[in-house]
């Protein structure tokens, strides 16, 4: 009876041995798939972030592009407009100077 009892210790053991390898084993699987899923999803995530971030600098750089444009266009009718300025100035100093010609002429007559 004691070798019967010890045999089927013996087995009990072996089954327990077996059980808890095959629960370490399937919480490994189970642990690598999670890391699995978890890298793949990462993935995609930053896949997703970069497609983001290249849309945005496309719509950055087209934006400073007709920024761009528009600061030169601006800063060439300041020019213009700058050229008007010296040209009325210079028109205004004429006319100044034949008014005070003209102002002049009759008080010497008297």
């Amino acid at each position: 009876m004691r070798r019967h009892a010890g045999i089927t210790l013996v087995v009990m053991v072996m089954l327990a041995t077996i059980g808890v390898l095959f629960v370490e084993g399937a919480r490994a699987w189970g642990f690598a798939a999670d890391r699995q899923r978890r890298a793949q999803e990462s993935v995609v995530r930053e896949s997703y972030l970069y497609r983001q971030l290249a849309n945005r600098d496309a719509v950055l750089e087209s934006q400073r592009r007709i920024y761009m444009e528009r600061f030169r266009g601006l800063e060439a009718q300041l020019r213009e407009r700058e050229q008007d300025v010296v040209v009325l100035r210079e028109h205004l100093v004429t006319a100044r100077s034949q008014r005070a010609i003209g102002d002049q002429g009759p008080m010497d007559r008297r």
